[in-house]
């Protein structure tokens, strides 16, 4: 039996209005994107304190937005460790907890060095080259006692490092910690001799892979990885304190 639509009314009984298809799907993901964006910049500034509780109407009138895309933001924003959610009481700002950092740089350690190995083995690979330009960035920074831009370029130079894996594994894993870890160098990573060792070791990391000297290379990120989260220690249990201790002297 013959159907007695026409092809364009068939095509809207289908639902096949390209306008009205790009209205319902695009605009409601880009939106929740934006705020996802925005909320997690609020976190990782520290322009939000750590357990401090946000309030859904509260953000979307900053906003200029409903609640729903925040409340959907708060969803993905918790996935990543950013927000902590409390049944009956309420959305908060993460805390570090007991034993927690150590967990984060146990993943560091797992996914950094793999990524300079994978991005070593690679001929086409810029990375040493990108690396310069983000450590002559933070030189500038550090000396014009700009230290949010250094933290933040910081943050860069082992997103960096992680993205030259190629490996999209590996960026979804980092992905679980990456902003958690750039909100605790707003936090506590701005004392002067705690820069100073940074800086240097930034640079000698990026000295080992123009070398392509991948032991080295590796050897001086685990150091880095573990000496630099000594600014954190006082949230870690003596157990965890030592455990980091032996890592420095690898």
């Amino acid at each position: 039996m013959k159907s007695s639509l026409k092809p364009s009314s068939r095509k809207q009984a289908a639902g096949e209005n390209p306008e009205k298809r790009a209205g319902k799907l695009t605009r409601p993901g880009l939106l929740v994107d934006e705020v996802v964006r925005a909320i997690r910049e609020m976190i990782v500034e520290g322009r939000v304190l750590p357990g401090e509780r946000l309030s859904e109407n509260a953000l979307a009138a900053e906003l200029g937005v409903s609640t729903t895309p925040v409340r959907e933001a708060i969803a993905l924003l918790r996935r990543e460790g950013l927000v902590t959610v409390q049944p009956q009481s309420g959305t908060y700002v993460f805390e570090l907890q007991p034993g927690e950092l150590n967990q984060l740089c146990e993943l560091r350690f797992a996914l950094e060095p793999a990524a300079v190995q994978l991005a070593m083995e690679d001929p086409a690979s810029t990375l040493a080259e990108a690396l310069d330009t983000i450590v002559d960035n933070m030189r500038a920074a550090q000396d014009s006692g700009a230290v949010k831009r250094y933290l933040a370029l910081d943050t860069t130079f082992h997103d960096t490092i992680i993205a030259a894996s190629g490996n999209p594994y590996i960026l979804s894993a980092y992905a679980l910690i990456g902003a958690k870890m750039a909100a605790l160098r707003n936090r506590l990573g701005d004392d002067p001799h705690h820069m100073e060792k940074s800086m240097r070791e930034h640079v000698e990391i990026v000295e080992a892979i123009h070398e392509r000297d991948l032991s080295r290379a590796t050897h001086i990120l685990v150091r880095h990885i573990a000496r630099k989260e000594g600014s954190y220690w006082e949230h870690l249990d003596p157990e965890e304190m030592s455990s980091l201790s032996r890592l420095r002297k690898v």
